[in-house]
């Protein structure tokens, strides 16, 4: 098996997405979007996009709970929850940092797939995780010299034929008597979203990864399907998607190395909380 292994999809919107960036025209929040070289134009556009990070944070948080969920096992201080669910958070070099000494990260990296997979920031130290997850780019013509291997007849339409101008509404059901200059509490959102029928073209990316950490990514795989939702607004009928990773590994050799090893994986977590609280020193 080649030590990177590339896993190429597609992520379809079964209804409008919304991914909002920093950037507003006028008060209508715009799709998240990036600094394109267009080769056909010759010139810089803006064009939107998802993020690879904010995909990368949903399977994060899908497989801790599911892990936790299979071990039985609790999260029960602030840091352990920042360094299983949200990549962790660095700290200083004193006593109080929770220090982990190296050894000791490589325990971490062998025994937890997921932290092996997805990484985190541990104490003043950073575990590196072995996936990279890109970008998910429209499938459209500006695009369409960066997706090459693609074959979708989407390709050949502009991206601005794949957004619209979405919007919700607040309205004020409080019936009580208002002065003379006292207005009513509702308000119309407006805000740009992905139409439901737009295509991303995605992959995930392993760099050395064992067979366990290959199969933790099926299980994430896997586990994106079950819920598969992406973007804002997803309680309100948005960013519902269907996942097409042809090459997804198996999640079996994941999920039988967690029943088979659940008191170990059990041990190192409850010796990374102590660390992390403090009480626990490095060696």
């Amino acid at each position: 098996m080649s030590s990177i292994q590339r896993h190429e999809g597609m992520i379809v919107a079964l209804s409008p997405i919304q991914h909002g960036g920093d950037e507003k025209t006028g008060s209508t929040p715009v799709l998240r979007s990036l600094t394109h070289w267009d080769s056909l134009t010759a010139r810089h556009v803006r064009l939107p996009f998802f993020s690879g990070n904010a995909i990368r944070g949903i399977m994060r948080r899908l497989l801790m709970r599911d892990m936790c969920e299979r071990l039985g096992y609790e999260v029960r201080s602030p840091k352990m929850h920042h360094a299983l669910f949200t990549g962790g958070v660095l700290e200083g070099t004193d006593e109080a940092a929770g220090f982990i000494d190296l050894a000791f990260r490589v325990q971490v990296r062998d025994t937890i797939p997921p932290l092996a997979l997805l990484g985190s920031a541990v104490g003043n130290q950073m575990i590196q995780g072995c996936l990279r997850v890109d970008h998910a780019m429209p499938i459209c013509r500006e695009y369409a010299a960066l997706l090459g291997h693609v074959d979708d007849p989407r390709k050949e339409q502009s991206i601005r034929t794949f957004t619209d101008v979405s919007f919700a509404t607040r309205r004020d059901d409080l019936r009580a008597e208002r002065g003379a200059d006292e207005q009513a509490q509702q308000m119309k959102i407006e805000f740009e979203s992905f139409i439901s029928g737009t295509a991303f073209a995605h992959s995930f990316t392993l760099a050395w990864a064992s067979p366990i950490e290959a199969s933790c990514l099926g299980r994430g795989i896997a586990l994106l399907a079950e819920l598969p939702y992406i973007g804002g607004k997803s309680s309100s009928g948005y960013g519902r998607v269907a996942y097409h990773y042809p090459t997804a590994p198996s999640p079996d050799a994941y999920l039988a190395y967690l029943d088979e090893h659940r008191e170990k994986v059990v041990t190192v977590l409850d010796d990374l909380a102590l660390r992390l609280d403090g009480k626990r020193k490095a060696a």
